[in-house]
């Protein structure tokens, strides 16, 4: 039973070390363009040739309110150009919102991204451009909507 074990085990190292070779851990900041606030945040970037899975957490900086998100992507890269690769995804994720009033809210978004991301030996910067949707945003009056300005860096 013992070198099943030790077989068992070998084999799933071998599967998840290129996983773990491939991987991208991130840090971004930037500014949500119609709440007109700042967010920081932390990134995993899987990569899995021409399509990364990105999962990502975001938290505004806001005085008066605690925000956040946490989101899955999926990107596509457009190519190499250079050291330059674009590349385009979408995602969905959640919204969570506690004013000061104590009323709190958590709602399903959906993310349409587009961005470009530059290979600097081991540091790549990236700038990105998301625009995000509430998935049910009827009681925001269909005001559910933004769009964020992010840099980052992975590496």
């Amino acid at each position: 039973m013992k070198p099943l074990r030790f077989f068992s085990l070998l084999l799933l190292i071998l599967v998840l070390t290129p996983a773990l070779f491939a991987t991208d851990f991130g840090l971004r900041g930037g500014r949500y363009n119609d709440i007109g606030e700042e967010f920081v945040g932390a990134e995993v970037v899987f990569d899995a040739g021409s399509i990364n899975i990105n999962p990502n957490l975001e938290y505004s900086l806001a005085e008066d309110i605690t925000a956040g998100s946490a989101n899955i992507d999926l990107t596509f890269d457009l190519g190499n150009f250079g050291r330059a690769t674009p590349y385009v995804g979408a995602g969905v994720g959640l919204w969570y919102v506690d004013d000061d009033a104590g009323d709190n809210t958590t709602d399903l978004l959906g993310n349409l991204i587009g961005g470009v991301q530059f290979d600097l030996d081991f540091l790549k910067p990236y700038a990105q451009l998301k625009y995000f949707r509430l998935i049910d945003d009827d009681d925001n009056g269909g005001t559910g909507d933004d769009i964020a300005f992010t840099i980052g860096l992975r590496f």
